[in-house]
């Protein structure tokens, strides 16, 4: 089974590569995840797609049995960061997979209102991972695992260029890649 982990990543933090390491360490049916940074979102100024994408391969290259993926950027654009359509593109591609899409316990709430979130959930069930701060919605929830890491507080951050406020959310690499294209300071 491969897990699907998809978002913005703007800029992938070391809470997401905790999720990761989870999925690989704890969920015996994951052979594989596939990191899927969002080609664009609805309502959001991201940071070009390619800076994203690298920072993605930085952040995850350091763990077996991980892909990064470019294939929203493939999708028509008008389907762009819909999920519903991206697994659609994912089952065509390679339709004897089995599929499972990782959301933190804070999407449970807005999900439903996604569109095509029945059809997500068929094509790949969701694997609900815990966030420090979120409440759990029902007894078996997840415990978190993922501890509370904002990117919208690491890009503050990184626009005022206070680099050793976020070096314990980043990896190196990743803060280096920051640096040296000079992300964030236009935001």
């Amino acid at each position: 089974m491969i897990a699907i982990f998809g978002g913005s990543f703007d800029p992938p933090t070391l809470g997401h590569l905790m999720v990761v390491s989870h999925l690989l360490l704890n969920e015996p049916d994951v052979e594989r995840v596939l990191v899927i940074p969002c080609f664009q979102q609805t309502g959001k100024n991201l940071t070009p797609f390619e800076e994203r994408l690298r920072m993605c391969e930085l952040m995850f290259g350091v763990l077996n049995r991980v892909t990064v993926s470019d294939v929203e950027s493939t999708l028509p654009p008008e389907h762009a960061g819909q999920t519903v359509e991206l697994l659609k593109n994912l089952k065509k591609l390679n339709p004897l997979v089995r599929y499972r899409f990782v959301m933190g316990a804070d999407l449970l709430v807005s999900a439903p209102t996604w569109e095509g979130w029945d059809e997500v959930r068929e094509m790949a069930p969701p694997l609900v991972i815990g966030r420090a701060g979120v409440p759990s919605l029902s007894a078996d929830a997840p415990s978190p695992i993922c501890p509370l890491v904002s990117s919208t507080i690491v890009r503050t951050a990184l626009k005022e260029r206070r680099y050793s406020d976020v070096e314990r959310y980043l990896t190196e690499g990743v803060l280096n890649h920051i640096k040296e294209q000079s992300l964030y300071q236009g935001i």
